[in-house]
């Protein structure tokens, strides 16, 4: 039976069981073909417009989304590995450069002090 269904020529020579034509001619008669209009192409067109419409605004506001993220990583970025400037110089110098320097003033002191009392 397969190999009577090979080739078209075969096919149409093959004829059909009753209850199936009748109920292809059924199908038929509750669904006839229709006419192409010659706006059916545009039309056709217009409805798959219609609904591609949604799914490519939502990708262009998702893409929008996603570069306002990289840009605005790359700005965070951009301020975190700068260096910062000090503003005054206290918090340039470290604890131990403060240490020494108001150990050097009580050094003078003291040598100023006994230097007054040797004269």
């Amino acid at each position: 039976m397969a190999s009577d269904f090979r080739n078209r020529g075969e096919m149409e020579d093959f004829e059909l069981p009753d209850e199936l034509r009748a109920m292809f001619a059924s199908y038929r008669e509750v669904l006839p073909d229709r006419e192409p209009a010659s706006d059916f192409m545009p039309q056709l067109w217009t409805k798959i417009d219609a609904r591609r419409s949604v799914s490519f605004n939502f990708g262009r506001l998702a893409k929008g989304f996603v570069s306002v993220a990289l840009a605005s990583c790359l700005a965070m970025s951009v301020l975190f590995l700068t260096p910062a400037t000090p503003k005054s110089p206290i918090y340039g110098t470290t604890y131990l450069d403060a240490l020494a320097a108001d150990h050097s003033d009580d050094v003078m002191d003291v040598e100023l002090s006994h230097a007054g009392e040797t004269l």
